[in-house]
């Protein structure tokens, strides 16, 4: 069995979680110094290299200018966008956003 750190699902966490950043236009250093991390901390993350707790995602949501909710919601939609069984319930998701 794979390790949950190299599942199919985590990749396109993984994917999104970068997006965070890329959608401000910012750069590694640039959100570190916003969360007051040092760059070696969102490199890591971003390759999968550290796992990240939610309580992280939610305050890199928040630097970002969204939340762990609508971050969720893009996430379950990749995932259901690869014919993977999504994250959320069908009656959670939200086909507008």
């Amino acid at each position: 069995m794979r390790s949950p750190l190299h599942h199919e699902k985590y990749e396109f966490f993984l994917e999104e979680f970068k997006e965070l950043r890329a959608r401000k236009g910012w750069n590694q250093r640039e959100l570190a110094t916003r969360l007051g991390v040092g760059q070696d901390i969102i490199s890591r993350c971003e390759s999968g290299k550290r796992r990240v707790d939610v309580f992280e995602l939610a305050l890199w949501c928040q630097a970002c200018g969204t939340t762990l909710e609508k971050f969720v919601k893009r996430l379950d939609k990749r995932i259901r966008s690869n014919q993977l069984p999504g994250l959320l319930r069908p009656d959670e998701v939200d086909e507008t956003e």
